[in-house]
């Protein structure tokens, strides 16, 4: 198959490394491109990084939502033959993947959730957020403007290439097909989130740095997400929204345990 035939069937872009270990896929978040996980080295494993829909190198979709997501989850897993695959997410991207998995668990072997956001905030504040989010993501200056905040969620080891990503982010981000992408994902709804997490029967592990400030308590956000999957958690002392960037070999250590433990 060549990739262009994978590209039509998935809707995602991606890289295979190849290898005959578990199939690890490794989803960025919103307003990420896969790249996002250049420092995270998982061996002995199949790994393959994805763009999500209309980010990156994926073709550009009708619908960025938790739902649409976790459908081209499912086609990716599904393209490569290699499941059930162990789906490491940051962000936006683990309430897909608890979705997906819900949907299809014949083809999960179990869940990292890096930093998750799964649920939204519906109060007055966080309508506003939403709204602030959508006009920064819009227009010429949406490339400089996100790439400032991102610039900022690395609290402690700045990797040393992050103008490369940063680079990255802003062609992207000229685009206004993927700006549109970009926006619709940063804002999608979490309805039914809640739920599907209540029923996943799969083995889980949450990663969270300490000093990451998408959350009031990074500590507690952890442990209550720990205790609703009913799976592990790792905290990254000091490290923000990209524990994985900022401490790669530590997570690694530790996504390889738990792949270990289940296989």
């Amino acid at each position: 198959m060549t990739k262009n035939e994978a590209l039509l069937q998935t809707s995602l872009a991606y890289d295979d490394a190849g290898g005959s270990g578990r199939l690890v896929i490794l989803l960025p978040g919103a307003g990420d491109v896969r790249s996002e996980y250049r420092h995270l080295t998982l061996d002995g494993h199949r790994v393959v990084t994805a763009d999500l829909p209309g980010h990156g190198e994926s073709p550009i979709a009708t619908e960025y939502s938790v739902a649409s997501t976790s459908e081209a989850l499912i086609g990716l897993i599904e393209t490569l033959e290699g499941g059930p695959a162990v789906v490491v997410a940051c962000s936006f991207a683990p309430a897909a993947a608890v979705w997906a998995a819900t949907e299809r668990p014949d083809l999960f072997a179990g869940i990292v959730a890096i930093s998750p956001h799964f649920h939204a905030d519906v109060s007055v504040k966080g309508r506003l957020v939403n709204w602030a989010t959508r006009a920064m993501v819009r227009g010429p200056w949406a490339g400089k403007v996100w790439t400032g905040l991102y610039e900022g969620w690395y609290k402690t080891n700045t990797p040393a290439d992050l103008d490369s990503q940063l680079a990255l982010l802003r062609t992207m981000l000229s685009d206004p097909a993927r700006r549109k992408a970009v926006r619709e994902t940063l804002t999608a709804g979490r309805a039914g989130v809640a739920e599907r997490m209540e029923t996943l029967n799969l083995p889980t592990l949450t990663i969270f740095g300490t000093a990451d400030d998408h959350f009031t308590d990074p500590a507690a956000e952890s442990e209550a997400v720990a205790s609703r999957l009913g799976g592990q958690r790792l905290l990254v002392d000091g490290a923000g929204h990209y524990p994985h960037v900022e401490s790669p070999e530590l997570v690694a250590a530790g996504i390889e345990s738990f792949i270990a433990q289940h296989d």
